[in-house]
């Protein structure tokens, strides 16, 4: 890194730590700038340090690079999308209409929902199953498809946001465990 590219804090993602060889992840964080700062203490040994998308099924969607101890590394995660939704069907799974026909959002990304009025559209890192194509027919309307059930939920009104999510995840290289302490930042 050279002084003409600084590094600005952009959101703290915490302290990952584990005492052994056991996988540890932390809440979903919504992507900003899809650029992660990881630095690991020199208390244990190194990590592999990144996201995924589901702690399941061996961490579907992973992104990870190994980081010594004592060490530290920038690892580009994604990038950030989002949009304003302006409705929403009180369904399973709930179908959000955007208000961008190109809002970078695709199938298998996860998404949180924040912002809505009503709060049983408010979700934390679900799976978008469906994006439409936005055509001239449809007024370029673009709606994506997401594993929420809003169907107990009312009428949507005003309008929320949608952005992509990841989970942070720490695997440690040996069972001597790995203490990291993660950011994501902007370059330059």
């Amino acid at each position: 890194m050279s002084a003409s590219q600084p590094i600005r804090p952009v959101q703290n993602v915490g302290n990952l730590a584990s005492a052994n060889a056991t996988a540890v992840t932390k809440d979903a964080i919504v992507i900003k700038t899809g650029t992660l700062s990881i630095s690991v203490t020199d208390e244990k040994k190194s990590g592999h340090i990144g996201v995924c998308n589901t702690t399941t099924s061996g961490g579907v969607g992973l992104v990870t690079c190994h980081v010594n101890k004592n060490g530290e590394k920038l690892l580009r995660v994604g990038h950030p999308a989002s949009a304003t939704v302006t409705a929403a069907t009180a369904a399973n799974p709930t179908v959000l209409t955007l208000n961008h026909p190109d809002t970078k959002i695709k199938v298998g990304d996860y998404v949180t929902i924040s912002g809505s009025s009503v709060g049983d559209y408010n979700a934390v890192h679900k799976e978008v199953t469906a994006v439409s194509s936005p055509q001239r027919s449809n007024e370029y309307a673009q709606t994506i498809t997401v594993s929420h059930d809003a169907s107990g939920a009312g009428a949507f009104t005003g309008t929320a946001t949608v952005a992509k999510s990841v989970i942070p995840v720490l695997y440690p290289a040996t069972s001597s465990g790995c203490d990291a302490y993660v950011q994501e930042v902007q370059v330059g």
